[in-house]
């Protein structure tokens, strides 16, 4: 099983398409970065146009009421949003919770795992593995915990840089307290299980579709489709809420939510922990009753 991790893990680093998802992140980190920053404020000044500068004035003070939210998670909320009390000068725990985006890594994982899983079937290159009577739960295995060090290096570089960069341009934000830092930890941790979770059910998908193109349709369809439909019922019908609650969509978000509490990352962590074993379960049944020659 060690091995098998290791010559996963070495595909991975060597994988162009991971490398192209640093980048991406890299490129994501450096918007939020900018959102942060007084290029920003000018940007944004501009767009207003010739307006005199005293309504100007009162529609950034109106967009600064609409970004901030009493609710944990916003369902239908998609991208890299600036969630701050003030939107002109956020703290470093705002930026560091807004820049994990909403259902930006479920698309990552989606191209991730199609470049990692699927292509395998598709470059035939997973018959070398088996064609040495390795046991099949051990490339599934092998292949899953790739695929969350790629998740967790990915977040890294989404949130960790423009975190430390604004806090470079404008500081802390606010009184530190090192149960703050123990916060930003516990929400990383939760975040990466989470979207652990995300890549188990996209892995099904790749090996059931055994495409490169229709799983990162798939998973974008489902992640991006099902939370965006729910940002219309959610709210409305209780029933609804409690089932939508329960599923890996909102807890991804709930795990990166700054207004998430110990109770509601622990409930992500333990529902996103139960879909990996279920998921992981059910791929490998499915892997395993596959006829591959």
């Amino acid at each position: 099983m060690l091995k098998a991790i290791q010559a996963e893990l070495y595909k991975l680093f060597k994988n162009r398409t991971f490398k192209v998802l640093i980048f991406v992140g890299i490129l994501l980190s450096t918007l939020v970065i900018v959102m942060c920053s007084p290029v920003f404020d000018q940007i944004l000044s501009d767009s207003l146009g010739n307006m005199p500068e005293d309504q100007k004035q009162v529609l950034i003070e109106q967009m600064e009421s609409i970004s901030e939210s009493d609710s944990v998670v916003t369902p239908g909320q998609l991208g890299v949003q600036l969630q701050a009390k003030d939107i002109m000068n956020p703290t470093a725990l705002e930026v560091y919770h807004s820049s994990f985006g909403s259902g930006v890594i479920e698309i990552l994982t989606g191209i991730l795992v199609a470049a990692l899983m699927a292509k395998e079937y598709s470059q035939g290159t997973i018959k070398n593995f088996l064609a040495y009577g390795k046991k099949r739960e051990e490339f599934y295995l092998a292949k899953f915990i790739a695929i969350v060090v790629a998740i967790a290096i990915i977040l890294a570089v989404m949130t960790i840089l423009p975190t430390i960069a604004v806090i470079i341009m404008n500081g802390w934000g606010q009184a530190f307290e090192i149960s703050q830092l123990l916060g930003m930890i516990k929400t990383f941790v939760a975040s990466l299980i989470a979207s652990s979770a995300v890549a188990a059910l996209a892995m099904i998908i790749a090996t059931l579709v055994k495409s490169n193109g229709a799983t990162i349709g798939i998973t974008v369809a489902i992640f991006i489709g099902i939370p965006t439909f729910a940002g219309f019922l959610y709210g409305i019908y209780p029933w609804f809420d409690r089932v939508y609650e329960v599923l890996p969509f909102y807890n991804s978000a709930l795990a990166s939510s700054i207004k998430a509490g110990d109770g509601d990352l622990l409930r992500s962590v333990v529902i996103a922990l139960m879909t990996i074993a279920i998921s992981l379960f059910a791929g490998i049944r499915v892997f395993k009753a596959q006829d591959i020659k």
